[in-house]
C-alpha cells in the first residue's frame, strides 16, 4: 500500500555527489524528508523521493554543497505527462470501464444445478415466458417470485433457492422422485391377462383366483388370474362371488426374433493432414471469423471456444477461441471375415443389453452369424423371460333388486 501511495503521487529518483553526504542526510531527516532505496554508488549516492519533498532540497544543497541529478521519474503524474498525446489510449480506458460498469447490471449466465426429470433447457424455456433471460437487468428480478413460479409450473420441485451471484443468476433445485413411481390404479375388479405368447416359468398370485398355472402356455390376451373369488359353503357349493383386484407377478418364457444384416463394404473419412484454422471472435449473435475461404468439398470443423469473463462469477458475452477445417477423402473399405462377425456380434451384445436394462431376462441365445454375396446377415431366435401380467376392468352385473307387491284381496 505503501509504494502504490508514492506511485500514485509520483516519485523520483536522484543521485547525490557531496562532500559531506552524512549532514546531507542528516538534513534530511530533520527537516522530514523520507527517502528509500539508499544506494551507495563509488563517490555518490541514489535513493528515492517523493516529488514535493525533492523541491525542499534547494537550501540543504546550498549548506552541504550537494550536487544533486534526477536519474529517474516514476508514477502516475509522470506517466500521465509523457502519455499526453495518446488520447484514444485513455478514450479506449474510459469506454472499456463504462462498459465493464453497463454490462455488470445484466445477468448473462443462467445456471441450473439439482434437476434431474427437468432438463435445464426446459426450465430455461419457461423462465423466457417469465421474461427471465440472458440479458436481464438485475433490478427487474425478484428471486423469491422466480422461485415461486417455478414450484407452481413444476409439482415435482420441492424447493428451488434462487440467487444473484455476479452476473450469474443460479437456481438449486430438489426434485421430488416418489412423484415418478408406478402408481397402481385403484379399480373396483380387475382380470390380469397375459401380454405375452408363450411358457409360464412363474407365477406368484396374491390376490383373485388363478386359471393358470407355471409351466403352462399362455396366449396373448388370455386371462392369467381372475378377479372374481369364489364364496363356498359347508359342501363346497359355489353360493356366490366377489370382485377384486387380481394382482400376480407371472414370468413368461417366449422366443424374440432377431436379424441384422449389413454389407461387407462400407465408407470410412481419411484425412488429408490439409487443415485450414482460423481465430473466432463472438460478441452476442455476431461472429467474426478470420479462416481463408478453401474449396474443398468434405471437411469436419472443430471449434473451441471460450467465455470472457472478468471475476469467477462475472462471465462477459464475449467468446473467442479457433476454429479449424479438417479436409478428409470418403473412401471405400471391405471388412474383413472377423471384423464382420465381431461388428455382428456387439450389435447383437448391444440388444441384448438393452434388454437386460429393461428388466427381460436373457434364457437361450440362437442366433447365427453368416456372411454371403458380400452381405452379414446375423439372424435367429433370443428366448427371454419377461413380466407379461396386465390388469383389465372386469364388468360386474348389476345385481337384481328385490320388490315388494302388494295383493289387493
Amino acid at each position: 500500500m505503501q509504494d502504490w501511495k508514492y506511485y500514485r503521487k509520483g516519485y523520483v529518483r536522484i543521485q547525490v555527489q557531496a562532500d559531506s553526504p552524512e549532514r546531507f542526510l542528516n538534513l534530511c531527516a530533520y527537516h522530514k524528508i523520507r527517502v528509500w532505496n539508499l544506494l551507495q554508488n563509488h563517490n555518490s549516492y541514489e535513493m528515492n523521493l517523493t516529488v514535493k519533498d525533492f523541491y525542499k532540497l534547494k537550501n540543504i544543497c546550498r549548506k552541504t554543497h550537494t550536487r544533486v541529478k534526477i536519474t529517474g521519474k516514476y508514477g502516475l503524474p509522470f506517466f500521465f505527462y509523457r502519455s499526453k498525446k495518446r488520447k484514444a489510449f485513455f478514450i479506449g480506458i474510459c469506454l472499456s470501464l463504462f462498459l465493464v460498469a453497463a454490462l455488470s447490471r445484466h445477468i448473462w449466465n443462467i445456471h441450473v444445478e439439482g434437476n434431474v426429470h427437468n432438463s435445464t433447457q426446459t426450465i430455461l424455456r419457461y423462465l423466457e415466458e417469465l421474461q427471465i433471460e440472458h440479458g436481464v437487468l438485475k433490478k427487474d428480478l425478484d428471486c423469491a417470485w422466480i422461485a415461486q413460479k417455478l414450484r407452481a409450473e413444476f409439482p415435482d420441485i420441492t424447493w428451488v433457492s434462487a440467487r444473484i451471484s455476479g452476473s450469474r443468476l443460479i437456481l438449486e433445485i430438489q426434485e421430488n422422485d416418489n412423484i415418478y413411481e408406478k402408481k397402481q390404479q385403484e379399480q373396483s375388479a380387475c382380470d390380469l391377462i397375459s401380454t405375452k405368447t408363450g411358457q409360464i416359468v412363474s407365477m406368484i398370485t396374491r390376490t383373485g383366483t388363478p386359471v393358470k398355472k407355471t409351466g403352462e402356455t399362455c396366449v396373448k390376451g388370455e386371462v392369467l388370474v381372475r378377479g372374481t373369488l369364489d364364496i363356498q359353503n359347508d359342501s363346497k357349493e359355489i353360493i356366490r362371488q366377489e370382485y377384486t383386484l387380481a394382482d400376480a407377478d407371472v414370468l413368461v418364457e417366449y422366443p424374440l426374433q432377431y436379424y441384422h444384416a449389413f454389407s461387407m463394404k462400407y465408407e470410412k473419412p481419411v484425412y488429408t493432414g490439409k487443415e485450414n484454422k482460423g481465430y473466432l471472435l463472438q460478441l452476442g449473435n455476431y461472429c467474426l471469423n478470420t479462416k481463408k475461404n478453401v474449396s474443398w468439398q468434405e471437411f469436419d470443423t472443430v471449434t473451441d471456444l471460450k467465455q470472457v469473463r472478468l471475476t469467477e462469477n462475472f462471465r462477459l458475452p464475449i467468446y473467442y477461441g479457433t476454429s479449424t477445417d479438417c479436409a478428409y477423402e470418403t473412401r471405400i473399405f471391405t471388412y474383413s471375415e472377423q471384423e464382420a462377425k465381431e461388428r455382428a456380434t456387439l450389435h447383437l451384445n448391444t440388444v441384448l443389453q438393452s434388454l437386460t436394462e429393461k428388466g427381460v431376462q436373457i434364457s437361450a441365445n440362437h442366433v447365427k452369424i453368416g456372411i454371403q454375396n458380400g452381405i452379414c446377415t446375423a439372424k435367429g431366435t433370443v428366448s427371454v423371460i419377461e413380466e407379461a401380467g396386465q390388469q383389465i376392468p372386469v364388468q360386474i352385473p348389476e345385481q337384481p333388486t328385490e320388490r315388494n307387491t302388494d295383493l289387493n284381496e
